[in-house]
């Protein structure tokens, strides 16, 4: 038996131009198809100055779509012949990346540029593997042996020597090496010898999988030692652990979630420390410290409003955050600093300090208050994030009992609100897919006008589906209940009604109301809305929207008092999120109720 290196022939199934070839061709075959040109049922086909002869049925229509080169028109007989030739030998690759790897494709001799010019294809065999060798693995423990074994499996003696399945089985054997701990397998080459008398192929994998990787310190270009010390919270492993690409990906993760580094880098050391471990290197560029963000809110229910918030990272080095926010809206003002720890001793872990004023007049109260919150939160996995925080609010406020007995309430309530948030949306400002769930519990005690205590419990959740591609039905619903007495702040009680709840009614206006029909907080909560938003172009989209909801003092009747509204809206995208402008109806339209309201803000409804 006449054996020979496949040089010539079998080059193309080289990793780099063999899967380059392949996916190119494809891809054209997918676009292109026969569009600009014809195909016989006898293996022809043709394509302006060009057409085939004899290739095999089964890839006639890949083989055509590589006539049509994109060029303009050969402007000589040379330079036609030139790219008769360039064509030959693209389709001779096609047919060797499918295992004919004998195949000739020879062009006529072209005299004038009136010529179609024949592109003769001799296919040969096809070519089958004879065996399949993997060399280079005997210093890898027997378990990464035989996963390995179980992948050369997948590809038979006898099975057709197409170049993308071969290829797949060495991208196959380095990745599983790699995840197995030899973070610097790799291989050379495949190597292939065929023989032209039996059509077959031996096929030969050799790979230099390295030292099994036990991962040591982790260590930065930050030369404070507090800068070092905040960075150990973020690694992934314990010392002595097994390296694996997937502990690697979730450092990078943790670094971007800080959003300090506009630059990442990270190296595994080639060699081991003293203990036999390889130290973990990261290259950090910082990114810019402060930011300044502006919004803007309005309606025909609730009035207009801005905010802007300063935030600056990193003011220890401990890649904390300082954050002031100050809005101001017909309805409301306010001025909040917040300070953010994260990652104490354990990555997630985050304290949040938060000390703020706010002014408050709505139609059921005005609200004059000073708040001191600490909120503890770690997250428990990607999605789920739990916190407990503890609270001081110190409130004067004025509504419909204090207008009566002519007083104002001054009181200071102290809270422990416990939470847990879940999300696996990707843009928070427009959720394509994905659930948003929230839950919380919260239990305090107010003095100043009594002792009275109270627990305050809400739930929402929202999903989102595409449909299409250019077509999301979003889906939100909230359930809140009240336990206690009615004497504590007025803002601690549930109101419905505008924009956070149902659309198309005026703010609070769905709550229950005393008997001169001041509005009153309720004890009940329900709301829930119905979405279908259509991204007609990169700039606008559309929304059509059903929302449903009340504020009860009954629990059992929240329900059944529950109004409707329908409305439409227009969404442009700038680049950053969409801003929003909707338009909504009452459903059950009641005496003073307005026909429309109107509604203008940045990000989506829910």
């Amino acid at each position: 038996m006449k054996r020979i290196a496949l040089n010539s022939g079998f080059d193309r199934l080289r990793p780099i131009a063999g899967a380059c070839l392949l996916g190119a061709v494809t891809a054209c075959a997918s676009l292109n198809g026969t569009q600009n040109g014809t195909q016989g049922t006898n293996g022809t086909a043709s394509q302006g100055d060009f057409h085939l002869v004899g290739v095999p049925p089964a890839l006639a229509s890949r083989a055509n779509a590589l006539l049509n080169t994109g060029q303009p028109a050969p402007r000589s007989v040379l330079e036609k012949r030139n790219r008769a030739d360039s064509i030959a030998r693209s389709i001779e690759n096609l047919l060797a990346s499918e295992g004919y790897f004998a195949a000739q494709v020879s062009a006529e001799q072209l005299a004038t540029m009136d010529t179609n010019a024949a592109l003769t294809v001799d296919s040969g065999p096809l070519f089958t593997i004879s065996s399949i060798t993997l060399n280079g693995i005997d210093t890898v423990d027997a378990d990464t042996q035989r996963a390995l074994d179980v992948h050369l499996a997948t590809l038979r003696p006898g099975s057709v020597a197409r170049t993308a399945d071969v290829e797949r089985i060495e991208a196959l054997i380095v990745t599983t090496l790699q995840q197995r701990g030899y973070a610097f397998a790799k291989s050379p080459g495949i190597d292939a010898l065929a023989s032209r008398e039996e059509s077959d192929v031996e096929i030969t994998y050799t790979v230099t999988p390295g030292p099994l990787v036990k991962l040591g310190d982790l260590v930065s270009n930050d030369p404070s030692p507090r800068g070092q010390k905040a960075i150990q919270t973020l690694k992934t492993w314990k010392t002595g652990a097994t390296y694996t690409p997937r502990t690697i990906d979730r450092l990078r993760s943790r670094l971007r979630s800080t959003e300090l580094y506009e630059g990442i880098g990270v190296v595994v050391s080639d060699e081991p420390d003293a203990d036999g471990y390889h130290t973990v290197s990261l290259t950090l560029a910082d990114s810019k410290r402060r930011s300044i963000s502006f919004g803007a809110t309005a309606s025909t229910t609730e009035g207009v409003g801005a905010d802007v918030q300063w935030e600056k990272r990193n003011i220890t080095g401990r890649a904390d955050t300082v954050t002031v926010r100050a809005e101001a809206a017909t309805l409301s003002r306010g001025l909040t600093g917040t300070y953010e720890l994260p990652n104490i001793g354990k990555f997630g872990r985050t304290l949040t300090t938060e000390l703020g004023v706010r002014q408050e007049e709505t139609q059921a109260y005005d609200l004059d208050g000073v708040k001191l919150a600490a909120t503890l939160s770690q997250p428990f996995t990607r999605q789920l994030t739990l916190s407990v925080g503890a609270a001081v609010d110190a409130t004067r406020i004025t509504d419909q009992s204090t207008r009566i007995y002519l007083g104002d309430r001054d009181q200071v309530t102290f809270s422990i609100p416990v939470s847990a948030t879940y999300t696996d949306v990707g843009d928070p400002l427009d959720p394509q897919e994905g659930v948003r769930a929230f839950a919380s519990v919260e239990s305090g005690i107010s003095l100043g006008d009594g002792t009275p205590g109270y627990t305050r419990m809400q739930i929402s959740g929202a999903t989102y589906r595409k449909i299409a591609d250019d077509l999301v039905a979003a889906f939100r619903a909230e359930y809140g209940a009240f336990a206690g007495s009615n004497a504590v702040p007025t803002d601690r009680l549930f109101f419905a009604g505008g924009g956070g709840t149902v659309r198309g009614y005026e703010y609070q206006s769905l709550s229950p109301t005393d008997s001169l029909g001041e509005y009153l907080g309720g004890r009940s909560l329900f709301s829930a809305s119905a979405e279908l938003r259509w991204r007609r172009s990169e700039r606008f989209g559309y929304a059509a929207f059903v929302d449903f909801g009340a504020a009860s003092d009954d629990p059992g009747a929240v329900f059944g008092e529950s109004k409707a509204a329908a409305g439409l809206g227009i969404r442009y995208y700038p680049g950053f999120g969409p801003i929003r402008f909707d338009i909504a109806a009452p459903l059950n339209k009641r005496d003073g109720d307005s026909p429309v309201q109107i509604y203008v803000s940045i990000g989506q409804a829910f």
